[in-house]
């Protein structure tokens, strides 16, 4: 008989995860050290001119998790960030979507945590900013810390979310079943090489342009510095991604991976896909 996870575990589990998807997320994009912890107990009072971010996922169409941020921790998350590229005058309306940026990076990463958990595949499929918190949702607090400065964030989610806890861990594969799955011909081609590649951005230019560079010269591209970067596999994107350095060489986190459906398109056109766009 297969093990059913219930209803707790699965609210612990969205709650660790949360912990580390916002932490990742918010120390990859400003480049400093974050800490995420839940703290139930903690009364932060009403959050000033809060942000709500909501959240779909791909096993429900409407949206489950919600984010709710005052401007304390948005505009010190978005400060945070662009003066880690050099920008140092901002305005509320950048730092706002950079913050929105940073939720949907951790939607992402909460995703595959989910997915490594319950071993079936859930993806961040929408996401925008809300006008209020609905009701019937189970509800945190969370602590962020950044050296000696601190905010408060709030956290909710609907029963569907934590629902898919409780769906049956899947039956332990039989080598016969395995071997039925893969023919020795698939078995061959797992050891073929494949180029891997990471795109930062493009641009087209000119002619003349082209011929004008020089050392120091600087080609914009069409990318934000906040916006994840393209994993891409034999010319298909198959997932995106923040940039890390490891051991002194630059690195990609995935934070979200396409569909079959879009790693197909991808290979059959020109033109990058955005994942998690709709494609024409």
């Amino acid at each position: 008989m297969s093990q059913v996870i219930k209803g707790p575990d699965g609210a612990t589990a969205i709650t660790h995860h949360l912990e580390t998807a916002l932490a990742r997320s918010l120390s990859g994009m400003t480049g400093k050290e974050f800490v995420v912890a839940a703290d139930p107990k903690a009364d932060p009072g009403e959050l000033a001119d809060a942000m709500i971010w909501e959240q779909t996922f791909s096993f429900s169409g409407d949206p489950c998790l919600w984010i709710v941020a005052g401007k304390e921790m948005w505009s010190a998350a978005g400060r945070l960030t662009l003066e880690a590229v050099g920008i140092d005058t901002l305005t509320d309306d950048e730092c706002r979507s950079t913050w929105q940026e940073i939720a949907g990076q951790s939607m992402g990463v909460l995703a595959s945590e989910i997915t490594a958990d319950i071993q079936q595949e859930v993806s961040a499929a929408k996401g925008a900013e809300a006008a209020a918190l609905p009701d019937n949702v189970t509800s945190t607090v969370f602590t962020v810390t950044c050296g000696a400065e601190s905010w408060f964030l709030k956290v909710a989610w609907a029963r569907t979310l934590s629902a898919v806890y409780d769906r049956p861990e899947p039956e332990p594969k039989t080598a016969a079943t395995r071997d039925a799955g893969f023919s020795k011909t698939f078995d061959l081609l797992l050891d073929v090489a494949l180029p891997v590649s990471v795109s930062f951005g493009r641009t087209s230019l000119q002619i003349r342009e082209v011929l004008k560079l020089n050392t120091g010269s600087i080609v914009e591209l069409n990318r934000f510095v906040t916006e994840p970067v393209d994993v891409i596999v034999n010319d298909c994107v198959i997932a995106r991604g923040e940039v890390v350095v490891v051991d002194g060489n630059y690195g990609v986190r995935i934070t979200q991976l396409s569909s079959r459906e879009d790693r197909l398109r991808t290979g059959m056109k020109d033109v990058p896909v955005r994942i998690g766009e709709p494609l024409r």
